[in-house]
């Protein structure tokens, strides 16, 4: 009778032992799929940042441009008869240095492409994530990230 209860006791405390495991298998399952979440939730913040970002220097730009054009135009009306008025002044110089900065034409500035940038003009070339990873000295893990994130 007790080899009986012994056989029972130990049966017992097996299945209670691969309950447990099983438990905290999922519970670092659990964990996994949180952290997941919460690391491509920061990177689509991130994104939409850089997004926000190169959408004002494209405005920025755009006007820097227009006001290139503008400036142009009156330097040909003010060689052509005096009897024409210029139609107005370009925009502030404050502007036009904010621009100068961003597009690396002031004076002690240099204008150098994102990893990101890089990493998307390559792989547009048609090169391989390893050939990437080593032309431009970045993780493979990286380099292919970069490439999910802006292929979508």
């Amino acid at each position: 009778m007790v080899s009986f209860l012994l056989i029972i006791s130990f049966l017992l405390h097996f299945i209670t032992l691969v309950a447990i495991f099983q438990l905290l298998k999922k519970g670092q399952q659990l964990e996994n799929t949180a952290n997941s979440a919460e690391l491509t939730a920061a990177l689509e913040r991130s994104l939409e940042e850089i997004k926000a970002e190169n959408d004002r220097l494209q405005a920025l730009m755009t006007n820097h441009k227009a006001s290139s054009v503008e400036q142009k135009n009156q330097k040909e009306e003010s060689q052509q008869p005096a009897e024409q008025v210029p139609a107005h002044q370009p925009e502030s110089k404050e502007a036009d240095a904010d621009v100068d900065r961003l597009l690396g034409d002031a004076p002690g500035y240099e204008l150098e492409a994102s990893l990101e940038s890089r990493v998307m003009q390559l792989h547009a070339k048609g090169l391989t994530i390893e050939e990437i990873a080593k032309a431009l000295d970045c993780g493979k893990t990286e380099a292919e990230l970069i490439i999910r994130l802006y292929d979508e």
